[in-house]
């Protein structure tokens, strides 16, 4: 299981790295549309990562890289609405990124 999480987490870092690259395009990074950061085919490949990729995205939300909020919901399958609850207001992309990770973690308790 050791190396099974080493590889997954090895290929989750060259992914991100390569989402990283493709995201500091200089038409990207002026873009405040988070689909613009997500629109790529590196994004696509850790989502495609599924569940084992979770606690990953979750540590990368933590460092405040909240453009990965999507990969959660894509990969779980819960809407943001279901996470946020009742309130009528629309939360940051800074506030999801703490919601999702309160989220995850009465889930995994």
């Amino acid at each position: 299981m050791e190396n099974q999480n080493e590889k997954i987490k090895e290929r989750f870092d060259a992914l991100f790295s390569e989402w990283e690259k493709v995201i500091d395009d200089p038409k990207i990074r002026i873009s405040s549309r988070p689909r613009d950061y997500i629109n790529n085919e590196p994004y696509k490949a850790i989502v495609n990562l599924g569940e084992v990729a979770l606690p990953l995205i979750i540590e990368k939300l933590k460092q405040g890289v909240f453009f990965m909020n999507q990969a959660v919901l894509d990969i779980t399958g819960v809407k943001i609405d279901h996470i946020i609850g009742k309130e009528k207001r629309f939360p940051s992309e800074q506030e999801k990124s703490r919601l999702l990770i309160d989220w995850w973690k009465t889930r995994n308790k």
